[in-house]
């Protein structure tokens, strides 16, 4: 991506909330190849957060990483306020955080994981947005990208807590774009199919046996599973000038599978 013309960026920041995860960190470093300074979050994983940030210092770009909670909303506008004090332009906020879900039938789910789901995903998105419009607007506008999932648009069992927060969080989108469209600033998602990284790395917590992972990959058209690079260079995209035209949508990286 360095060295296009269509994907470059002007003096500015973006910043990527669940930087230092698998989609995370590969949304961080596409970012610094397509030539943007980066600002990103971590919530408990400070040592991959800062070997990120001291793997991209050779870049060139500003790289900078800060721990925060999604869950404090004041916490939220407070680093977001500071980070667009301190440069240009805000091009963009990626939204790429999320906790592992558990994976079980809706009759066997109890409320309180519905309700921590919720408060740790949908609510610390709508934080991270509702703290990013008012510098988004001031400045004439930017993007703000959700990173969300396939399973919403072609639901298996057992998936509800993974699927439902991404729903409310691509209606968020959706409203904002619509709401925020004349202000200049552009909402969008991109929905992840299965990769062979990022939460599902490890089974998503060691709760998908490997037969299991052999059926997805049979289900996926394209006949593998995707690589978290290919979910980084799409929100790339769509944060970057070359989408200036885009807003609303919800893009899926899946290989096929929701066919």
């Amino acid at each position: 991506m360095a060295g296009s013309s269509l994907l470059s960026f002007d003096a500015g920041i973006t910043v990527v909330a669940g930087g230092s995860g698998g989609i995370g960190a590969a949304i961080v470093r596409a970012l610094v190849a397509g030539g943007s300074d980066v600002a990103f979050t971590y919530h408990r994983n400070q040592a991959a957060a800062e070997a990120l940030r001291d793997e991209l210092l050779a870049s060139g770009r500003h790289i900078e990483c800060h721990a925060l909670d999604l869950e404090e909303a004041d916490n939220t506008a407070s680093l977001l306020a500071d980070i667009a004090a301190r440069h240009a332009r805000l091009h963009g906020v990626v939204y790429a955080a999320g906790p592992v879900t558990p994976i079980d039938y809706v009759g066997k789910l109890t409320s309180q994981q519905w309700a921590q789901t919720f408060r740790a995903d949908a609510q610390g998105c709508f934080h991270l947005v509702h703290a990013a419009l008012p510098i988004l607007k001031q400045q004439g506008g930017g993007s703000l990208t959700a990173v969300t999932t396939t399973q919403y648009a072609r639901h298996v069992p057992m998936s509800l807590l993974s699927s439902a927060p991404k729903a409310a969080i691509e209606s968020l989108m959706q409203v904002t774009a619509r709401e925020y469209g004349r202000y200049g600033i552009r909402a969008n998602a991109v929905r992840s199919g299965w990769l062979d990284g990022g939460k599902f790395a490890d089974g998503i917590g060691g709760q998908v046996t490997a037969q299991a992972k052999q059926a997805i990959v049979a289900s996926i058209p394209l006949g593998q599973l995707g690589q978290p690079d290919d979910v980084a260079k799409a929100v790339v995209f769509l944060v970057s000038p070359a989408a200036r035209y885009i807003t609303g949508e919800a893009l899926s990286v899946d290989g096929g599978w929701k066919l």
